[in-house]
């Protein structure tokens, strides 16, 4: 079925990359800040999560594709009336989804953003980190990769990325050399503790 999408989103390789395969599917796209008033619009994509209140304002539906970092952000994009949300990590398969799913009256969350929400659901422990969040942070401090934690874990790496930002955000690291020296002294400070339960028995 030929859709009319109108792109919202900033020039680029990003840009071109979506118009390129939009336009392959037997997709027509428009391009700008505001379609005529006469124009088709089936659905809008966008990647600026700064401007969403604009953007829904628009007669069509809201698809964000952009590097959501949270479940926050995903959940406050819904609650300002986007439709569908798409990981910029994501494939452009992804976005051919939500787009028939948006057009079709539905909600669409792409697999890679469905897994943060579910994973950040889980309670904290130790008041800080979540049971997940503990397992990725305890490889780390074996000097473990994103790309083999996810493979020692059975999560994507994009998924591990997310979850290594959310540590440092709790624990206030502000690079990743800071983020493995916590998680070092974390492992050496459970390895103490051990000993001492150890010397005490």
């Amino acid at each position: 079925m030929l859709r009319h999408v109108h792109l919202k989103m900033r020039q680029g390789m990003m840009h071109q990359g979506v118009e390129d395969f939009l336009s392959g599917q037997s997709m027509l796209c428009t391009t700008g800040q505001t379609p005529s008033s006469t124009a088709r619009v089936d659905v809008c994509v966008t990647d600026d999560k700064t401007s969403l209140l604009k953007s829904v304002s628009e007669r069509a539906p809201i698809i964000l594709c952009a590097d959501f970092a949270n479940r926050s952000e995903v959940m406050s994009a819904v609650q300002k009336g986007v439709q569908g949300c798409v990981s910029v990590w994501g494939s452009y398969q992804q976005l051919l989804n939500a787009i028939d799913c948006v057009c079709q009256g539905q909600k669409f969350l792409c697999p890679l953003l469905s897994e943060l929400v579910c994973t950040s659901l889980e309670q904290p422990v130790n008041g800080q980190l979540t049971p997940r969040e503990s397992e990725v942070i305890n490889w780390i401090s074996f000097g473990y990769s994103s790309k083999q934690i996810g493979r020692k874990l059975g999560l994507s790496h994009y998924t591990v990325e997310t979850h290594r930002r959310n540590i440092m955000l709790k624990i206030g690291a502000r690079n990743v050399a800071e983020l493995t020296r916590y998680a070092f002294s974390r492992e050496l400070a459970e390895k103490n503790s051990l000993k001492n339960e150890a010397h005490h028995d």
